[in-house]
């Protein structure tokens, strides 16, 4: 079937194609009105401690607490990432914690080494408030759950927020950008079911 049976085929149709782009257009816009879900972002700051009290038998001691500081970043990352914080941070908050939530909320959740020893933690909510809340809570949780593990282990090893509340923000949708999708993206599927059609008709 040649291009100019298909532009042919195609004229045929023309306000079904036109109906089409108001459609698509009109369904842009109800994805820009739709709600839109709010991200809680912050960092964290994994450090060793310099122990002073060593300075006068170990003369590397900064470089060994800069290293250990490196090396724990990755469990403090692990950390973040279980199932024992989020559940804990979720009851909290009074959350549900049955397999169906820790699921859900799970996939609210995204942890990211962004540098060195610099962890950043994004949580997604349908409100500024939700997504907040439970940055918060995990937060609060690891930093807790840190402390209780360095007892017996190491105490010079902290995690420190790098600021004291997460920045919250929505997710950006442009209103162009919606109707130009909707625009362009209805009007394609029909062309391509239109074009199938008449290529299998003329088969």
């Amino acid at each position: 079937m040649e291009l100019k049976e298909i532009v042919k085929n195609l004229k045929k149709h023309n306000k079904i194609l036109f109906l089409s782009a108001v459609v698509g257009i009109l369904c842009g816009y109800l994805v820009y009105l739709a709600p839109k879900p709010y991200y809680a972002t912050g960092s964290f700051y994994i450090k060793r401690a310099v122990d002073s009290t060593k300075f006068k038998y170990f003369t590397y001691e900064g470089y060994y607490a800069q290293q250990t500081g490196l090396s724990y970043t990755n469990n403090v990352l692990a950390l973040l990432e279980s199932l024992d914080i989020r559940k804990e941070a979720m009851e909290n908050l009074n959350l549900p914690t049955d397999t169906i939530n820790l699921r859900k909320y799970s996939s609210m959740i995204r942890v990211k080494k962004s540098g060195p020893q610099i962890i950043t933690l994004t949580v997604k909510g349908k409100t500024p408030t939700q997504a907040e809340g439970l940055w918060n809570s995990i937060a609060n949780t690891a930093i807790s759950k840190n402390e209780k593990i360095n007892i017996n282990g190491d105490p010079l090893l902290s995690i420190s927020r790098v600021s004291e509340s997460p920045v919250v923000r929505d997710q950006y949708k442009p209103l162009w950008l919606c109707l130009v999708v909707g625009f362009v993206f209805i009007p394609s599927l029909l062309i391509v079911g239109i074009s199938l059609r008449e290529y299998f008709k003329w088969k």
